[in-house]
C-alpha cells in the first residue's frame, strides 16, 4: 500500500488519545490484530468496498491534543476522497465530541464520579466500518468471551484481509463479498460459528444489496438507526447496542452481573432475567449519557472494584 493522504485533526479537550484508541479493557478501535505502540496505532478500515491502512499518532501540544492521520491504499485518491476518509475518521475517533457534560452528571453520582477521574478524555469510539462491527456482535451473542475471541480469530485468519504498509502488517476483518461467497456449511466448521453462521452470511448479504452504511446510519434519529439495524437477520437489542453510533447499554449475563452489583447492591440471582430491569434504571439514572457510563465503568473494573471492596473482574 502507498501513502494517499496525511492530514491532522484537532481535539476538543479533554481528549486522551492513549485511553482512546487503547482502553484498558482492551477493546481498540477496529480490530484485535491491530499494533498500538508509543502513541500510535496501526489498523485498518474497509471503505467503499477497499480495504484502507491507517497511521494514527496522538500528538501532544502545551494548549490542546492533536492527532495525526496518514491513510494507506493500493488505489490512487483524488481530493473527495481525501474528504470522504477525513470525515470517516474524524467521526470514528470522535474528536469533535465534547464529554464536559458528561462530566458534570457524574460529578453527582457515586457510581461514575471517580471512574471519570480515573479515564478522564476517554472517548467512545464509532465503529466507522458496519460489517466489522456486526461481525463483533454477532460473535459476541450467547458465548463467553473466551467462544467469541475462537470465533473472529478463526473468521480473521480463514477471511480476513492483510494490509501491508508504513513496515507494518495488520489483518482485517472479512469483508461481506467474502462472507457472503463462503457457504454457511463452511463457516460453520471453519469458523465455529454454529447458528451464527446462517445469520453473518445473512447480513453480507444485505450489505452487499444497499443495506445503510454506518455514516448513513449516523444521520439518522438514534431509534430510528437501531430499529433499523434490528432489521437484520440475528440483530436484536443487545447486537443493536454494541454496532450503534450512539452506545447503548447492551447487557449480557457477565455485565449484568456487573451492574447489578453496582446499582442494586447484590449480584441478581438471574443475571439474563435482570437485564431489562437494570437497563430502565440505567436510563432513569444517567438519561442520555448510559452508554458513556456502560463503556467507562467496565474499562476500570479494577480500581471500581477496590473502591467498593468486591471483585467485579470475578465475573
Amino acid at each position: 500500500m502507498n501513502l494517499v493522504h496525511d492530514f491532522e485533526l484537532k481535539t476538543v479537550p479533554p481528549y486522551s488519545f492513549e485511553l482512546t484508541v487503547a482502553k484498558p479493557a482492551g477493546w481498540w478501535w477496529a480490530t484485535p490484530r491491530e499494533v498500538y505502540e508509543g502513541r500510535t496505532l496501526w489498523t485498518g478500515v474497509r471503505w467503499e468496498g477497499r480495504l484502507l491502512g491507517l497511521r494514527i499518532d496522538g500528538l501532544r501540544t502545551l494548549m490542546r491534543p492533536r492527532i495525526r492521520c496518514r491513510v494507506y491504499s493500493r488505489a490512487r485518491f483524488d481530493e473527495a476522497m481525501k474528504d470522504a476518509v477525513t470525515s470517516l475518521i474524524r467521526a470514528a475517533l470522535r474528536t469533535e465530541e465534547d464529554v464536559r457534560p458528561f462530566y458534570e452528571m457524574a460529578e453527582g453520582d457515586p457510581i461514575v464520579r471517580e471512574v471519570v477521574k480515573d479515564l478522564r478524555g476517554m472517548r467512545i469510539l464509532r465503529w466507522p466500518d458496519l460489517f466489522s462491527a456486526l461481525i463483533l456482535a454477532i460473535t459476541l451473542q450467547m458465548a463467553p468471551l473466551v467462544r467469541s475471541q475462537q470465533m473472529w480469530g478463526l473468521l480473521m485468519e480463514h477471511y480476513g484481509e492483510n494490509a501491508v504498509f508504513d513496515g507494518r502488517r495488520i489483518r482485517y476483518w472479512p469483508s461481506p463479498k467474502k462472507i457472503s461467497e463462503t457457504s454457511e456449511e463452511e463457516l460453520r466448521s471453519v469458523a465455529k460459528l454454529g447458528y451464527r453462521a446462517k445469520n453473518l452470511k445473512a447480513i453480507a448479504e444485505s450489505i452487499l444489496g444497499g443495506f445503510p452504511t454506518m455514516e448513513e446510519l449516523s444521520r439518522m434519529p438514534s431509534e430510528d438507526a437501531r430499529r433499523k439495524l434490528m432489521e437484520l437477520r440475528g440483530v436484536g437489542e443487545y447486537s443493536a447496542d454494541i454496532v450503534g453510533t450512539e452506545g447503548g447499554f447492551s447487557l449480557d449475563v457477565w455485565s449484568a452481573k456487573i451492574f447489578g452489583v453496582l446499582m442494586t447492591g447484590k449480584e441478581p440471582e438471574d443475571p439474563r432475567a435482570a437485564i431489562p430491569v437494570l437497563q430502565r434504571l440505567a436510563r432513569e439514572r444517567w438519561g442520555r449519557w448510559t452508554g458513556h457510563v456502560f463503556v467507562y465503568v467496565l474499562n476500570d473494573l479494577d480500581k471500581v472494584s477496590e473502591r467498593i471492596g468486591f471483585d467485579l473482574t470475578k465475573f
